[in-house]
């Protein structure tokens, strides 16, 4: 059965907060949605949600959601392994990855939720957006969110959505979501880079590292840093940016790990 591709819903650019979405670095289906005729199959339609970016201090929140085959673990073969909690992934997989669901997948999406957006509303806010838009987009039988974080959705889906700890490692499509949000984000921060290049972004993808809070030290933020994150990593008493508030949601906590940066 051939291949449908339609266009999503306009969705936060990046231009917002003074960058692109360099699209054309991507598979077609991480940057467009994507949805394919099911064929076979008669199990539930399980819509698995995940995003990366919460802990950064700098660069959007990007979260995706992904609709699978039953078979989709004969269809990726030797790579059905990797298909598991991104941040356990080697980058090289990652991507390989990514292009194998962006053909397999029965649906993907993905939202991006530029700084400007996080500084003015709160991640917590950030958060519960991207997830929100994505249930509004795909029609799922079952909606599996990574965490604790329970998105609103409309009242003919809300029954039907579940947040589950540690989902990305238990629910294949949860993992493909966390999987394709974490290639498409760290493509955005690579370019990022390329703008701001003292950051170290190409590494550590706007993560807390030590590297980054040496160049925050020494050369200060930039329109693509986290306002409240960025103050509470350097213990300072936060400044209004130009032009943007920069409330912040209460449970905005920084995690200056290495770990979210690989």
């Amino acid at each position: 059965m051939g291949r449908e591709r339609v266009a999503p819903p306009d969705q936060p650019q990046l231009d917002r907060a003074g960058a692109s979405q360099t699209a054309a670095s991507l598979p077609p289906a991480l940057t467009r949605g994507a949805v394919v005729p099911a064929s076979g199959g008669t199990g539930p339609r399980c819509c698995g949600l995940d995003e990366v970016g919460r802990g950064a201090l700098a660069g959007p929140l990007v979260a995706a959601a992904a609709m699978l085959p039953e078979d989709i673990g004969e269809r990726l073969g030797p790579l059905r392994r990797f298909l598991r909690d991104s941040k356990t992934v080697p980058a090289a997989r990652r991507m390989e990855l990514a292009l194998q669901l962006s053909v397999h997948a029965l649906a993907i999406e993905i939202v991006v939720i530029p700084v400007g957006e996080i500084n003015r509303q709160g991640i917590g806010w950030a958060n519960r957006e991207a997830f929100r838009q994505l249930i509004d987009r795909l029609d799922a039988d079952d909606y599996v969110v990574d965490g604790r974080v329970r998105p609103p959705a409309a009242a003919d889906r809300a029954t039907r959505v579940r947040c589950l700890v540690c989902a990305d490692a238990l629910v294949p499509a949860v993992s493909a979501a966390s999987l394709l949000a974490k290639v498409h984000r760290d493509t955005l921060m690579r370019t990022l880079h390329e703008r701001h290049p003292a950051y170290g972004w190409v590494t550590n993808v706007g993560y807390g590292t030590a590297e980054h809070l040496a160049a925050l030290r020494r050369h200060g933020s930039t329109v693509e840093h986290r306002t409240q994150f960025v103050a509470t990593a350097l213990g300072l008493t936060p400044a209004p940016a130009s032009g943007s508030g920069t409330r912040q949601a209460s449970e905005s906590r920084v995690r200056s790990t290495s770990s979210q940066a690989n």
